[in-house]
């Protein structure tokens, strides 16, 4: 190693020339004369090594003494003996000190023996023993003389150590010594000071400003103060433990590494993170080398890891700059190089076995100091660069907030914004306005929803579908509601956008109330019905709330009518909606001429009224209920030279004690005017509790209560039945979607029990949403299992197929739960996409674009299949059960499905058969040519909770 670092170091080595020249003189006895304070005896030294357990006696014995010795590290069972003799020509008791300037060496042998090699004295001292045992407590090895005038001193000193052997020997008056000493300890301080100054100032700053680049710099400054007095041996001196003086310089330094690092980073910003772990990789070696038994080996270590930090850091400063901090960078570069270079030459001297002098030793400390300084001048200006992008980048962005803070608060609209789940984000004081809130602090505190802002909360799904179909809305009029519960209609605009992958959905609305109703004020909207101006139903049901309330604390007479018009649908669909208005409207008044000051007459829904009479009128109500009957028997209506007559059926439902809310009165009250309509129409039916047709429409009326608990409860739940392919193998799933409901008992009661009331009460639409919603949420939740669907058949009833708003429900929950169209068959019955047929095109079409499967359920039930089969673009054909079923025993079924399966392929359909319950019947129809199978033989409905692939 010498070699290779002697071509960097000629210069250095021409500053020590004079003490290498002086060793090449030696003299065999140092004359010491009067006056003289301070000299250097290592040129005066004779060496030779000898054996580590050697004695001073065997070592006296020996010849082949030399003059220099090799600086090499000693083996392990080697040791280095020197010898000196003195000659004292003083004429009085003068005082010295021999001084080996050496902290670090492991073992330090010293010996003084008289003219006669007669022991006056010895010390035992070194790196490795208690240095409370020294003669002298120094960071040196320093032994006293105290020789008698004119008189001879041999001294003898074994050095055994690991490391490099090089260590200057003095001998120095006392009074020389310590004003030495004092000399060091005052450079010694300046340095001290200047670096832990330097460490507080960036640290104390660092408290104030938070930049971990004066944290850093700071820990560095703190580690190289730790470093360079550990090195001259104060650490040693002060703590009593010399021991481990090597060990903790790697451990210092490897930190300083990786503190020196950190700065470098900071200062460059771009690193990236691989080329940062490579640095402070280098760091973590230099530490883990400190373990290694041999000194040298370590500091060898060392200096190859330091020089491979400071080019790596040098190398990152020169591709991974920014323009705007270039001098910054290279101070900084320039700084943390030369202070490497400057610590590696003198290393390299150590290594090398080069003694250098004490100037040259301090100049380099020095020069080191002044590094860190450049370092952290580099710093300030780094901080000043990042400070001047702060002030630009806040100016840019003041004055960019400031623009759209002056459009958002002073825009005529109302804006906010909102997360798709409804969570307010922002508004503007237009939109505080239009919906009565003071700011946009109360606001945003009492509004936990955006859905409030809805008469309808259902309206923000479908708005929120309709923008996933369309991208946007723009003008869509829906009605609202203000903070203090009155209705308006508002025309909204919005779209969704993406930012920190976040969906916000941004919207604008202003009022259109007045365009909308400008002859009714929205006082009387709240409480009226806006085409007839008789009581809506919300303020019926308000009135009849409180009556009932009334009646059960006074024990007083209360009884509700329930009217549904005859032949109302007739000129509804025979003239058109306008016309079907103007009839209400009308009729409407001619009715509250009935009721006029007996009661309260409120429009319940599109022909439908209520009259709730209270007290003494209430004991009139059947006569009450008579002139409805004739005044609706006597209304003519006129439309385009046409003359329409009508009929009305009529529910009475006197209240009792055994009637607890107002729900279960309307509730009965329907139940009777169902009755009445049933016995013909026309006609007034009191409620009765012993009633026969009563009992069993309200056994009806009970699943619809079922069916609305369970859409409330969730108390539906999904099942699932495997497809099997019958011509090739395939991987995934493929199943249909069931549901059951689990009733209060915990029975699972099957769909064919409570779907004729909900079909006849016009809730299938409600049920398929839930599905819908329920079934897309277990795919969200399960994202493994939706990898490996192949396809899931949901059945779709003829109602929804005609509900706009359920498109856009389903549409919104394909994108809110991310669900691939092309995994998704929805299923229609073959009777109700007949009777439907353009209601059934525009929803099969819409989808089918998207990328979505349709199939026509129960397929031959019908009497026109074949038909209707061309106007139907659907994907595949479930051939009905009854016809499977039996066609290993009848021939005509056999022909039917045979038959079903030809016209599929004909047209390029799949066929799936249904109520396959034997391996016969599979066998049967996978030779007919059918592509799937369902049924009890291939596997039995189970809970999709508890799903198992189709072994």
């Amino acid at each position: 190693m010498s070699t290779m670092l002697k071509p960097f170091l000629v210069f250095l080595l021409l500053l020590a020339w004079p003490r290498i020249a002086d060793a090449q003189e030696p003299s065999t006895v140092l004359q010491i004369a009067d006056g003289e304070r301070s000299i250097d005896v290592t040129s005066h030294t004779t060496w030779r090594v000898a054996q580590s357990n050697s004695q001073l006696s065997d070592i006296q014995s020996l010849d082949s003494w030399q003059d220099t010795y090799d600086a090499k590290p000693l083996s392990a069972n080697k040791s280095l003996w020197g010898k000196l003799q003195l000659a004292f020509n003083t004429n009085s008791n003068q005082h010295y000190f021999l001084s080996i300037g050496n902290p670090q060496l492991n073992y330090v042998d010293v010996y003084i023996l008289d003219d006669k090699n007669r022991i006056l004295s010895s010390y035992l001292m070194g790196a490795n023993r208690d240095i409370n045992k020294r003669p002298i407590n120094h960071r040196f090895f320093v032994v006293p003389l105290s020789p008698a005038p004119r008189s001879h001193i041999n001294v003898y000193f074994k050095i055994a150590d690991d490391g490099p052997l090089v260590f200057p020997i003095e001998l120095a008056t006392q009074s020389t010594l310590l004003a030495d000493e004092q000399f060091n300890l005052v450079l010694i301080g300046y340095l001290c000071g200047g670096l832990s100054l330097l460490a507080s100032y960036f640290l104390i700053t660092y408290v104030f400003l938070r930049s971990p680049v004066r944290f850093w710099f700071s820990v560095s400054c703190g580690l190289y103060l730790l470093l360079f007095l550990n090195v001259i041996g104060v650490i040693s001196q002060l703590s009593g433990i010399s021991a481990y003086i090597a060990n903790v310089n790697n451990l210092l330094f490897g930190m300083l590494l990786i503190s020196t690092a950190k700065v470098a980073f900071a200062i460059l910003e771009r690193v990236p993170t691989l080329w940062r772990y490579c640095a402070y990789l280098l760091g973590f070696f230099t530490i883990a080398s400190g373990l290694m038994q041999n000194s040298f080996k370590q500091l060898s270590v060392a200096i190859v890891l330091a020089m491979l930090a400071a080019l790596l850091l040098a190398c990152l400063a020169v591709f991974y700059h920014k323009k705007d901090k270039v001098m910054p960078n290279w101070l900084g570069t320039f700084a943390l190089f030369s202070a490497t270079f400057i610590n590696f030459i003198q290393v390299s001297f150590y290594v090398s076995g080069t003694l250098i002098n004490a100037s040259l030793s301090w100049f380099f400390s020095l020069a080191s100091i002044g590094s860190i300084l450049l370092i952290a001048l580099a710093i300030e200006a780094h901080e000043r660069v990042l400070t001047q992008r702060q002030q630009l980048k806040q100016q840019s962005t003041i004055s960019d907030l400031q623009h759209f803070y002056e459009l958002f608060r002073n825009s005529a609209e109302g804006l906010y914004t909102s997360t798709l789940e409804g969570k307010l984000i922002t508004v503007n004081p237009a939109m505080c306005s239009l919906f009565g809130y003071e700011n946009e602090i109360q606001m945003l505190q009492q509004v936990s929803n955006a859905s409030e802002f809805y008469a309808d909360p259902l309206d923000r799904e479908l708005l929120l579908g309709e923008i996933h179909q369309n991208g946007k809305v723009i003008g869509k009029e829906l009605r609202g509601v203000r903070n203090d519960g009155s209705e308006f209609w508002f025309s909204i605009s919005g779209q969704i956008k993406q930012e920190n992958n976040q969906k916000y959905l941004f919207g604008s609305i202003f009022d259109v109330t007045e365009r909308k109703q400008s002859d009714i004020s929205l006082e009387f909207l709240a409480t009226h019905d806006s085409l007839t101006g008789v009581f809506n139903r919300r303020e019926f049901e308000r009135r009849l709330k409180n009556g009932l309330k009334q009646a059960q604390a006074n024990n007083s007479e209360i009884t509700l009518l329930y009217m549904d018009l005859d032949q109302f649908k007739v000129v509804n669909d025979t003239c058109g909606h306008k016309a079907g208005d103007l009839l209400i409207k009308q009729l409407a008044q001619k009715l509250n001429d009935v009721v006029h000051d007996k009661g309260i007459l409120a429009r319940l829904g599109g022909d439908e009224f209520g009259v709730l009479l209270e007290d003494d009128n209430a004991q009139m109500a059947y006569l009450v209920a008579n002139k409805l009957l004739n005044a609706v028997k006597e209304f003519r209506f006129i439309w385009d030279n046409r003359i329409f007559t009508l009929g009305v059926s009529i529910g009475q439902v006197p209240w009792h004690q055994d009637i607890k809310s107002p729900e279960q009165l309307l509730s009965m009250a329907d139940s009777a005017c169902y009755i009445a309509k049933e016995r013909g129409r026309n006609q007034i039916h009191t409620y009765s509790f012993n009633d026969e047709h009563m009992q069993r429409y309200e056994s009806e009326i009970s699943w619809v209560t079922n069916i609305n608990h369970a859409l409330q409860n969730n108390s539906f739940e999904l099942y699932y039945q495997h497809y099997q392919s019958l011509k090739k193998n395939t991987s995934g799933h493929h199943y249909e979607i069931l549901l059951r409901m689990r009733d209060k008992d915990g029975q699972i009661i099957t769909p064919n029990t409570f779907l004729p009331a909900a079909e006849r009460y016009n809730l299938t639409s409600q049920i398929d949403r839930w599905v819908i919603q329920h079934y897309f949420q277990w795919l969200a939740a399960n994202p493994s299992h939706k990898e490996q669907l192949t396809r899931c058949n949901i059945n779709l009833s003829g109602h929804s197929l005609a509900d706009k708003d359920l498109k856009l429900f389903i549409l919104n929950a394909f994108e809110k739960y991310s669900i691939p169209y092309q995994k998704i068959c929805f299923e229609i019955t073959e009777s109700m996409a007949i009777i439907k047929m353009d209601e059934t095109l525009e929803f099969i079409n819409t989808f089918h674009r998207l990328g979505c499967f349709f199939a026509l359920d129960d397929f031959g039930s019908g009497f026109s299949s074949y038909a209707y089969l061309k106007t139907l673009p659907v994907d595949q054909l479930k051939i009905d059960g009854s016809f499977v079923k039996d066609i290993l025993l009848d021939p005509i079924d056999m022909a039917m499905v045979n038959s079903i399966n030809d016209v599929a392929k004909a047209m390029g359909m799949e066929t799936v058969a249904e109520f396959v319950e034997s391996p016969e019947i599979l066998v049967e129809l996978g030779k007919m040519g059918i592509d799937y199978a369902q049924g009890y033989g291939i596997s039995k409905p189970s809970a999709l909770t508890e799903f198992q692939s189709l072994g």
